[in-house]
């Protein structure tokens, strides 16, 4: 008895549904948030004076003491169970 494993072989049809939506969504999208915030940052370098990579290294500061104030703060830690 011989088995046959044809449907290995066979190709489907363009590309799949996850591929065409990543390359036609998701790709776009990210490239054009990418560019708009490059844009942005150099705008405000622009204005006030500052290098970008300082504005950025500021924001990005500001982001992580945000988020280490939320995690400590103690309003909204767990309290232990007794």
């Amino acid at each position: 008895m011989t088995v046959t494993k044809d449907y290995m072989l066979k190709k489907s049809e363009g590309p799949s549904e996850a591929k065409l939506f990543f390359d036609t969504r998701a790709v776009p999208l990210a490239a054009n948030l990418a560019g708009s915030l490059e844009v942005a940052l150099e705008r405000a370098s622009v204005r006030s004076g500052i290098r970008p990579s300082l504005i950025l290294a500021a924001c990005l500061g500001a982001g992580v003491l945000g988020v280490l104030g939320l995690v400590r703060n103690p309003r909204t830690a767990q309290k232990p169970v007794p």
